[in-house]
């Protein structure tokens, strides 16, 4: 947002440059420097001001280039915005009030602050919400914060209320608030008889409880909460529990056994209040308590018999193979316990539990289980005729779990259920054909599972005539046996089938089948398929070459008829092997054709055998030729796996080695040999071929000439691998490896390390030669010599700008060889805050023909150190006037102190640190600081630290003296430094006070004060005179212009009285003529000035001494005054127009604007200046601003309109309010066109005598393009 510009003329014509200064205004605003338009940047907070009347200076600037730069102080006022909600004081709220409060009693009050001001800081309070809600106007709040009850509070009904309390203030267009909470306690009175805290109890009690054992408390408490009498129990009609008459605690006086009496009991509690000690009849209550009988776990499981007789054996007989889930025994369990303690599992434990179950596992209390057959078949008396087992029973969800065991035996008896049993259901015989009568084959028996007589068995034959005519067996043994040879005839019969029937006591019988082969004899020779066999294998293969079959007639799949191979000759080496039984003839390792004979030609012949396997064995043979294929299996072999070789870098197209390889392969493609290198080589080497001895190839290693070697840049070793290639349909390749060291040549540049250059820190007053910073290079070459030097130096600001270079050309040196950079001088950080060094690093071991070397920049920073006290920057400020009648807080006077050092080292405190009181009449007396006076520490806009000195509410100031006070202004360093100032503090009477008015503005008096001062020290000789107060006259009074308050002080510190001093004014007509000629026109009071008629008579004496000393009078008067006059309208025109370049644009509601028009063309055609805000002046007028002494020769005889509307300018808080309604008064106001220029011309004049730490608002016009004066 555009909130004003900067204006300014240069007479030259020269193009103009703005701008802004200070941290403030950096921070805030931004200038177009062409323009001037200041647009604001940052939000500004009032409230960050609020102690410094809501305003900041800031520093304007204007420059044309070529002159220096013209700085102005320019005061921002900023105007409030409701922008902080108010904000509750005390937090938390609680207030405890009574139940039978008196309605309409101020109960509490809040309070909330808004530290906005207006409307914006005003607050009014409202009750958004109260907790509970029944009745939502029991409480009413006043504007003042004020809460008041405005209905009967009830204890019982609630006893704590919550108000969400609103405050909201007035501000517009949209008002803030904040919120907080009252909570309000009511306080109980007495009317109720004791309340039970539950209206029902129950408890649940465990049986066997010990004696004594509490087992309940109740409690009861007063009906009345507030008050809280004690409570008294008792039990009603109960000889089994007692209470205790204070506590409330109920416990047993006998054991309980759940099994043996009822599980619920019921009994009654009296609650009683004491009152004052006794107990009250009237005040009780009664309540009743439910006591459940817990069940204890103490009792175990118990096994019974049908007929409830308790036991634990149980013994029942069972014939074999009962069928599965037949019941065998019921059996009766109980537990006495209730509920989960009475819940118990049963089940069946040991190894012949298996074949039998339960019919339920899980009992609650009591049930009758049945013993059931599980598994009919393991109910074998063959096996076990006797089970033994266990029925266990136990609680499963009780920590005690409670056990029973009861045995179980079952008897079982036998019957005729099984039959014989072959080990095989069928069985194979083999019987050689030549076998004899009475062979036994096998012997084949059978068994049966029962006892006694059952289990008996004979054995038959059963089958055709022809079968049971060769063999039979044996009844009892079950030998089977050749019955008679003559029908063994392998070529008529090859298999005979017959049944064995075995049977038992019992008669229950079994068959099986038995199949009998006749075996054959062997008497066939295996003969071969061909005649010769030939096979083709390649060499270093591993493979199947050649199957070779022959085949006998004898029995198949028998041992006469099955053939095996073997060679039997041609393969000394055993390089072959023959499957044995497929005839596959394969080699046994990889075949090797260059170790082979010459003269084989590659041919092998095998001698391969076929025998069959009978008894006699039978055999033949059979001759195999193997041809044997040469491969490309043989790599070239280099002369050497490894070589070595260095190389300068600055080596060029030569040769570095020369290698070759061989190849044992025998044929013409397997053992030419080509070369490559495969890897290594980046570029830098190639390879050639040429001719060796005996006939061989040779690779020769060259540096490759479109490259350069660098030991410096890397690498500085390389890895070469070189193949050789054969010519065969599969190529091989071998590889040998050369390692090449390049050999350094010192050609390489010094580099500065850059972080090493990085910005550094010194401290001022660094120790000499104490090391700062070390300042590193590096250089690839390895015999480097490197040297550091310092080549230039810059001296710096803080703001980066250059310096003289020889105010710290010597601070710094460097170390040629370590590059160590030390003190080498003492150090001022307050005349340089930072000095740039160009250094260099030079190689002086280069081969090149000049030096290596390269440059860089390191900053050195100073740091600072607590080396400068501060120093008062005005002390002119010496003496003071100050009347008796003051008030606490009153701003004495304003101290200035500045520090040359930085941060917390330039950091000003200020403090009083002795007081003398020197009395008219009486010895000096010495105060304490702390009872007199205090000042305030500030920073202003222009960066300096302010002390405002202020007197305390206690200092009385009824005798009249001086007050010395002694001043301290104090560093934040550490150590830190001090400086004192001497302050004498003149109390005095109002009425002591001499006025004296001046025609001319404010700005020329202060312009003029030392004059003014110098003139009235010699009107009573030994006072010393002082300026209490300079202000521009009051406009309803004749006087115009300014008045002057000033003191005459004796040396004693009394007052001269004014009437005195008036009086020898006007005897001393030579000081009085000097008064005059600074612009003098009243001396006295407010009321009481100079007539006319004496100033004719002032003139009349003044005339005569003029003539009696014509000559001298003439030179000293007339010519000053002429200059003076001259000089006041340059000074007025100038004032002009500075206050026109810190015009602000804004619109000028009076006229319209016209842009490049000359005021006097037209009345009102160019409205330069609105009605502008007006702050109070205090004395800082610059008399040697650049824009006062520049040539205005253009202006230099314009008319100076006339003064009396200066004094109408509004005051700063109205402005806004103002606009609308005065817009048209503001027309009325302005007479002509001059009126602008005068106006102009007073705000400048005062803006000159505005502190730098306040605004100074001007007029503005939006419209405004140009400006003719």
């Amino acid at each position: 947002t555009s909130v004003f510009r900067i204006a300014a003329d240069d007479k030259d014509g020269d193009p103009l440059s703005y701008g802004l200064e200070g941290e403030l205004a950096l921070f805030y605003f931004t200038v177009n420097s062409s323009s001037g338009d200041v647009t604001v940047k940052e939000a500004v907070d009032r409230e960050v001001y609020a102690n410094s009347n809501d305003h900041f200076g800031i520093i304007i600037t204007v420059g044309d280039g070529i002159n220096a730069l013209v700085k102005k102080t320019l005061h921002i006022y900023v105007e409030d915005v409701n922008d902080n909600a108010p904000a509750f004081k005390g937090l938390p709220y609680r207030a405890d009030v009574a139940e039978n409060e008196n309605v309409g009693t101020e109960i509490f009050r809040v309070f909330a602050g808004d530290i906005d001001r207006g409307n914006n800081g005003s607050v009014n309070y409202e009750i958004l919400e109260l907790i509970p809600s029944e009745n939502a106007v029991l409480f009413e709040i006043a504007k003042n914060g004020s809460i008041y009850l405005k209905g009967q509070l009830d204890f019982s009904t609630n006893s704590i209320y919550q108000l969400l309390i609103k405050a909201r203030d007035q501000g517009e267009p949209e008002a803030k608030y904040s919120t907080t909470r009252l909570i309000v306690n009511v306080i109980d009175a007495p009317n109720k008889p004791p309340e039970f805290l539950h209206s029902f109890y129950h408890v649940r009690v465990p049986e066997n409880l010990p004696v004594n054992t509490d087992i309940i408390t109740v409690t009861a408490i007063d009906g009345d909460r507030g008050i809280n009498n004690p409570v008294r129990y008792s039990i009603n009609g109960s000889g089994a529990f007692t209470v205790d008459n204070v506590t409330g605690r109920i416990s047993a006086v006998s054991l309980m056994d759940r099994e043996q009496m009822s599980e619920l009991i019921t009994i009654n509690v009296t609650a009683s209040e004491l009152v004052k000690g006794v107990k009250d009849c009237s005040a009780t209550t009664t309540t009743a308590i439910t006591i459940l009988i817990l069940d204890v776990n103490d009792n175990a499981p118990i096994f019974y018999t049908e007929h409830r007789v308790a036991t634990d054996t149980f013994h029942v007989t069972v014939p074999e193979e009962t069928a599965n889930n037949v019941p065998i025994l019921h059996i009766f369990v109980q537990d006495l316990d209730q509920g989960n303690n009475g819940t118990f599992e049963v089940f069946l434990l040991g190894a012949d539990s298996t074949a039998f179950n339960l019919n339920q596992n899980i009992v609650y209390n009591e049930g009758i289980l049945s013993l059931q057959v599980a598994n009919s078949e393991a109910l074998d008396f063959e096996k076990n005729h006797v089970f033994q087992f266990q029925l266990f029973a136990v609680e499963m969800e009780t920590q005690e779990m409670f056990s029973s065991v009861a045995v179980v035996r079952v008897d079982i008896t036998d019957r005729n259920d099984n039959s014989p049993v072959f080990d095989q259901d069928y069985f194979i015989l083999e019987v050689p054909e030549d076998s004899a009568n009475g062979y036994n084959v096998t012997c084949i028996t059978a068994t049966d599972a029962d006892s006694s007589n059952f289990r008996k068995i004979t054995y038959r034959l059963i089958g055709s005539a022809s079968v049971l005519q060769t063999f039979d067996v044996d009844p009892q043994l079950g030998t089977f046996f050749v019955k008679n040879e003559t029908f063994l005839d392998r070529e008529k019969r090859q298999q005979l089938f017959v049944t064995l029937q075995a049977r038992d006591g019992g008669g229950l019988s079994t068959n099986v089948q038995i199949e009998v082969s006749i075996s054959d004899a062997n008497d066939e020779v295996p003969v071969f398929q061909r005649n010769s066999y030939t096979g083709f294998i390649k060499e270093n293969v591993v493979k199947n070459i050649v199957q070779v079959q022959a085949f006998d007639k004898d029995q198949e799949d028998s041992p006469n008829s099955q053939v095996t191979y073997r060679i039997i000759d041609g393969d000394p080496a055993e390089y072959f092997t023959i499957n044995s039984s497929t005839g596959i003839i394969s080699v046994v390792e990889p075949l090797d054709r260059e170790s082979m004979d010459a003269s084989s030609n590659g041919i092998i012949n095998l001698t391969v055998q076929a025998k069959d396997c009978g008894n006699p064995a039978q055999t033949s043979t059979t001759q195999v030729v193997i041809k044997v294929e040469d491969v490309n299996d043989n790599e070239p072999v280099f002369n050497q796996s490894t070589f070595f070789v260095a190389v300068p870098e600055d080596r060029l197209d030569q040769c570095v080695v020369s290698i070759w390889a061989t190849d044992n392969d025998v044929t013409d493609p397997n053992h030419l040999i080509s070369y490559r290198i495969e890897d290594g080589a980046r570029g830098q080497f190639i390879l050639s071929t040429e001719q060796g001895d005996l006939h061989q190839y040779a690779a020769c290693i060259h540096v490759n000439p479109e490259s350069r070697l660098d030991y410096d840049g890397g690498p500085r070793k390389y890895k070469l691998t070189v193949a050789a290639n054969d010519f065969g349909f599969d190529p091989n390749t071998g590889c040998t490896t050369i390692e090449v060291d390049i050999l350094d040549v010192n050609d390489e540049v010094p580099v500065l390390i850059g972080s090493s250059l990085s910005d550094v820190f010194a401290r001022e007053n660094g120790r000499i030669n104490t090391t700062v910073a070390v300042i590193q290079a590096f250089d690839p070459d390895t015999d480097a010599e490197l040297h550091f030097f310092i080549r230039g130096t810059e001296c710096l600001d803080d703001k980066g700008e250059r310096l003289s270079t020889s105010l710290c050309k010597n601070w710094f040196q460097v170390m040629e060889r370590s590059g160590s950079l030390f003190y080498a001088g003492p150090v001022d950080r307050e005349s340089v805050q930072a000095v740039q060094l160009r250094v260099q690093v030079v190689d002086y071991n280069t081969v090149l023909s000049s030096d290596m070397s390269e440059e860089g920049h390191i900053k050195v920073i100073i740091a600072d150190e607590n080396d400068n006290p501060p120093v008062f920057t005005r002390t002119e400020y010496k003496k003071v006037v100050v009347s008796e009648l003051i008030t606490e807080g009153l701003e004495i006077t304003m101290f200035e102190a500045t520090d040359c050092d930085v941060g917390k080292n330039g950091i000003i405190t200020f403090c009083v640190v002795e007081v003398t009181f020197s009395p008219a009449d009486a010895p000096s007396l010495n105060r304490t600081p702390e009872e007199s006076f205090y000042i305030q520490t500030s920073l202003n806009s222009n960066y300096r630290w302010e002390g405002s000195l202020r007197i305390r509410n206690h200092l009385h100031f009824t005798r009249k003296g001086s007050w010395k006070v002694k001043v301290a202004a104090i560093d934040g360093g550490f150590p830190n430094n001090t400086v004192h100032h001497l302050l004498e503090v003149f109390v005095v009477d109002g009425s002591s006070k001499l006025q004296l008015a001046f025609d001319s503005p404010p700005g020329s008096v202060l312009l003029n004060e030392k004059e003014i001062l110098s003139i009235l020290e010699a009107v009573v000789p030994g006072t010393d005179v002082i300026v209490s107060k300079i202000s521009p006259a009051v406009k309803n009074t004749s006087l115009r212009g300014t008045l002057m308050d000033v003191y005459f002080i004796c040396g004693n510190g009394t007052a001269v009285d004014p009437d005195v001093v008036r009086g020898q004014m006007e005897q001393n007509v030579s000081v009085l003529s000097r008064l005059i000629d600074t612009g003098l026109i009243t001396v006295g009071s407010r009321s009481s000035h100079l007539q006319s008629d004496n100033k004719d008579v002032l003139y009349r004496v003044i005339f005569i001494l003029v003539a009696t000393n014509i000559i001298s009078i003439t030179l000293a008067a007339f010519v000053p005054v002429c200059v003076r006059q001259r000089y006041q309208r340059k000074l007025k025109a100038a004032s002009a127009l500075s206050a026109t370049v810190l015009t602000s644009v804004r619109s000028n509601p009076m006229v319209d604007a016209a842009p490049g028009t000359n005021m006097h063309a037209s009345e009102g055609s160019n409205p330069i200046w609105n009605k502008a805000l007006f702050s109070e002046a205090t004395c800082h007028f610059n008399a040697g601003a650049c824009l006062d002494q520049k040539s205005l020769n253009s202006i230099d005889d314009n008319v100076i309109a006339d003064e009396k509307d200066y004094f109408n300018i509004r005051k700063p808080g109205i402005y806004k309010r103002q606009d609308k309604r005065e817009k048209g008064a503001r027309g009325r106001d302005v007479k002509n066109s001059q009126d602008f220029l005068t106006a102009a011309l007073e705000s400048r004049e005062e803006s000159k005598c505005t502190d730098p730490g306040k605004l100074v608002y001007l007029f503005s016009n939006e419209g405004l393009k140009c400006t003719d004066l």
